[in-house]
């Protein structure tokens, strides 16, 4: 999923505008990667952390006698698989039994280009669980119940977590969780709104380990909360490191705009999540002009969040 990430930290006086793509089950070319390599896969997001790829295993809806598992779609009348009719996604019997909405990419390229009633599994898997993709990236198959879709953490293996979706409008996801629309800012292609764990960026206590915690949709100067995202597909850049992508920076970084970042030679670059009550010193052991920089939450949870970065000019 992509979402533009203005990274303006407490007074960051310039905001960068970067391409940011979240792996939802979805991959997004998004320019260069920091890496000088051109596109990011979904299990790449806009300004963050990032480590290797995991492998989470999914669920295998094959049946002994060789069946794909999916059940009819009443919309369709047989076991084809191909998508039809609108739907919302939040809207777990939209579809009517057997099948289920889900976001649908006519090319094998991850990208949504509508939303569709889809064929669903039988004996699914619910949200939270290990989940598998079949056919392609984006092909609206997967092994999650009605109303969820599988967010991909290893695109080698195509599979990952289920995960709900959720009205924007609404506060259907749970408590300990944010209901994160990806592609909002992409204006042809369908929004997925997702519930997506809370987490706090300096304790990195995202389940399962291997996802990492990343701001959620910063404003002009950061105040936001932060969400639990899968790892990059790509080896993940460290401190000082250009990066593109929210979760493109190892663990426990952040991306920020070059302005902010000493020795930055890309549009951002990756630095550390700090904590205010330890004041300046452990961002100035790694580098003697930085300080802790107030992340400017509106959640009075992440108040003392900081980010170490360069005082503003």
């Amino acid at each position: 999923m992509c979402v533009l990430y203005p990274w303006h930290v407490s007074g960051l006086s310039r905001v960068g505008s970067l391409c940011s793509c979240i792996a939802l089950a979805l991959s997004l070319a998004c320019g260069d990667d920091g890496n000088g390599a051109a596109g990011g896969s979904t299990s790449d997001v806009d300004a963050s952390s990032s480590s290797t790829s995991a492998t989470t295993p999914g669920t295998s809806t094959s049946s002994s006698d060789g069946s794909s598992g999916f059940a009819d779609a009443s919309t369709q009348g047989s076991n084809d698989t191909t998508p039809s009719g609108e739907c919302i996604l939040w809207e777990e019997n939209d579809c009517g039994e057997g099948s289920k909405c889900m976001p649908y990419s006519i090319d094998d390229d991850g990208i949504p280009d509508e939303v569709q009633c889809c064929a669903a599994v039988e004996n699914p898997a619910l949200d939270g669980d290990p989940c598998q993709v079949f056919d392609y990236n984006g092909s609206c198959l997967d092994d999650c119940a009605p109303g969820s879709m599988c967010v991909l953490d290893n695109e080698d293996s195509m599979s990952g977590l289920c995960r709900s979706f959720c009205d924007p409008a609404g506060s259907d996801c749970d408590s300990d969780q944010t209901c994160k629309a990806f592609f909002e800012l992409f204006a042809e292609v369908p929004n997925l709104p997702t519930c997506m764990d809370r987490c706090d960026p300096l304790q990195q206590d995202c389940s399962p380990s291997s996802w990492h915690c990343i701001p959620d949709s910063p404003t002009e100067s950061g105040q936001s909360g932060f969400l639990c995202t899968p790892p990059p597909a790509s080896p993940p850049n460290g401190m000082f490191e250009p990066c593109a992508l929210a979760n493109a920076c190892e663990k426990g970084l952040v991306c920020v705009t070059d302005d902010r970042v000493p020795g930055c030679t890309f549009a951002s670059c990756c630095t550390a999540f700090c904590d205010l009550t330890e004041g300046d010193s452990v961002c100035q052991d790694l580098h003697p002009d930085m300080e802790c920089v107030d992340w400017m939450s509106p959640d009075p949870t992440w108040e003392n969040v900081g980010a170490c970065a360069l005082p503003q000019q």
